[in-house]
């Protein structure tokens, strides 16, 4: 492959070349973009750039050769630091790479620009596996190479260095985790990161992983979404050779030294403390991903520390990894209740070291994911999660028939208002009213299922911990959301209305959807219909019971019969009940 480098004399050129030379790479090199095109005559495979080209920064130069049409089709930034890779990436450069940096990264960011694609080794010895997870990343771009054992894995990874190893743990041959210790012990592809994807989800078989070295892992069965989010985020990383920023704080320099340079050589951005004080102050003007601590430090010690950083908003929730050699039950203990997140004792080795940052992290990562999800899917699927997950049966779908009320909300004529306000305002008056609606449902102990664009479907099912039966809970929900979006309309020049409608009985609820690609947790059943064509049929500013739902709540309501009402669906006509108040609250 014929690779130029843009360059001032004397800058790169010989380290360049030494660490191509021996992969097969002829190195060109040219002061200027327009003198490398004309000594290689325009057939130069991939062009690095240092920091400066030609008096002026790299990044000009590739936007002024874009203006003109004549930009190079792969283009590699070398850059001082990880921040100045990030605005290279931002500015066009495909790839970066950070000063220092060893021979085989450039090498692979070499030939990983050349392809145009970055390339994943799926190793897993099952066939429904490679079928499900090979379409999700093709069609997300990357190129994948497949592997049906870790023995084969191993032997693909240091044939063909992929950008990214992905990999199942129990295989024939050689499993997951002695891959993973193969691939990172070996020169040739220690930098490769390696993310497990395993079925074995125990605290001891993530400890296996991140003790192998692996740079993340997933418990199965994950969706499509966390998959490629997660290798996205750390292929990113990588290209730009830096991962979070870790604060390391130790009075001994020894330490400091023999910590941050085994973390530096894992990719993350360091940052050193002399002391507990120290650390504070940096720690509090830039928060970072990870605090590394020793206990005992002069001015503040490293309990002092983690109970300073926790009493700070800013810095509340980050993970704290001590380094002490206290390790008896009392300082465990006490450790604890401060907010430490993990201890490493002293002595102990790099690898060690490393394990439990990654370990730390990614444990932070999925915290993190896990508490941002939970803002996506209602509770009753969060439940029905973590029961499959404690049942060990990730794989299998359920439903179950249960006795529930349903409640439908729809704003009337929203579709025709949302013609005449562009798209952000339709969103913010969307999501401001159901601020207001969503809050009343869940003080009434309802699940909401789902958002269908103005409307929201909401589950009230019995719950051991409220007395209260679902369907009054539903209709106080309904009445409440009623009251709350006359709140919400003070004021307001073009105001809300909304109908409501409730039914009560046997629903179907549970998994709807793929066993392996994507499901629901959702209802289904001839009560879901009728509710939602009660709220049809609602008067405006109003909510609508149902028979079946009046019958069980008739002596806590004040209503309006409704009768001879066609519901769509329904051979006959039947008769519901406008909801005018609760007795406790008296007659509207």
């Amino acid at each position: 492959m014929l690779v130029g480098l843009v360059t001032p004399p004397g800058l790169l050129g010989d380290y360049v070349g030494r660490a191509l030379g021996p992969a097969g790479h002829e190195l060109r090199l040219a002061p200027s973009l327009e003198a490398l095109r004309a000594q290689c005559e325009g057939a130069v495979d991939v062009v690095l750039f240092a920091p400066v080209v030609d008096g002026q920064p790299a990044e000009d130069a590739l936007r002024e050769s874009s203006a003109e049409g004549r930009a190079p089709a792969h283009a590699v930034y070398l850059g001082l630091d990880a921040a100045a890779c990030v605005r290279a990436r931002a500015s066009g450069f495909q790839h970066a790479l950070a000063l220092p940096f060893q021979g085989a990264d450039l090498v692979a960011a070499v030939e990983r620009a050349a392809r145009g694609q970055l390339r994943v080794l799926l190793a897993d010895d099952s066939d429904l596996i490679h079928r499900h997870t090979v379409p999700i990343l093709t069609e997300e771009g990357y190129e994948v190479e497949e592997a049906w054992d870790g023995a084969e894995a191993l032997e693909r990874a240091r044939a063909s260095r992929p950008d990214l190893v992905l990999t199942d743990v129990e295989m024939p041959k050689l499993d997951g985790f002695g891959l993973c210790r193969a691939l990172k012990e070996d020169a040739a592809t220690e930098s490769i990161p390696v993310v497990i994807c395993s079925s074995l989800g125990e605290a001891s078989d993530l400890e296996r992983g991140f003790d192998s070295g692996a740079d993340d892992y997933l418990v199965k069965p994950v969706v499509p979404e966390e998959l490629i989010g997660r290798l996205h985020a750390l292929l990113a990383s990588r290209m730009v050779s830096a991962r979070e920023r870790v604060l390391v704080v130790d009075d001994s320099a020894a330490i400091r030294h023999l910590v941050a340079d085994c973390l530096r050589r894992q990719g993350f951005r360091v940052e050193t403390a002399v002391d507990g004080q120290d650390g504070l102050e940096k720690a509090t003007r830039e928060a970072p991903d990870l605090v590394l601590t020793d206990y005992d430090m002069p001015r503040m010690t490293g309990f002092e520390l983690v109970v300073a950083l926790r009493r700070q908003p800013a810095t509340r929730d980050l993970p704290i990894v001590m380094l002490t050699a206290r390790d008896t039950r009392r300082d465990q203990a006490q450790m604890r209740a401060a907010g430490l997140t993990s201890y490493l004792v002293k002595p102990f080795g790099t690898d060690k070291c490393i394990a439990i940052v990654e370990r730390v992290l990614a444990e932070t990562r999925l915290a993190r994911y896990k508490e941002a999800s939970r803002l996506y899917i209602s509770e009753g699927a969060v439940r029905a999660a973590e029961e499959l997950s404690r049942a060990g049966t990730l794989g299998e779908v359920r439903a179950r028939e249960v006795d529930a009320t349903l409640l439908f909300s729809d704003i009337s004529g929203f579709t025709a208002m949302s013609t005449r306000m562009s798209p952000a305002e339709v969103v913010a008056v969307l999501n401001a009213s159901f601020d207001a609606l969503c809050i009343v449902i869940k003080q009434h102990g309802g699940d909401i299922d789902k958002f269908i664009g103005d409307a929201i479907m909401a589950v009230f099912e019995a719950r051991p911990e409220l007395d209260e039966p679902h369907a009054l809970r539903a209709a106080r929900a309904a009445w409440g959301m009623q009251r709350a979006l006359d709140d919400f309309n003070a004021g307001r020049e073009s105001p809300l209305v909304m109908r409501i409608g409730l039914n009560s009985g046997p629903i179907v609820r549970g998994d709807i959807g793929s066993r392996f690609v994507r499901r629901d947790y959702t209802c289904i059943g001839d009560v879901v219909n009728r509710a939602q064509r009660h709220e049809s049929k609602c008067p405006l500013g109003g909510v609508l019971l149902s028979a079946d739902t009046h019958a069980r709540i008739a002596d806590h309501v004040v209503v309006e019969e409704m009768t001879g009402i066609t519901l769509k669906g329904i051979d006959h006509p039947v008769s519901a009940y406008v909801l005018r108040g609760l007795r406790e609250e008296g007659p509207s």
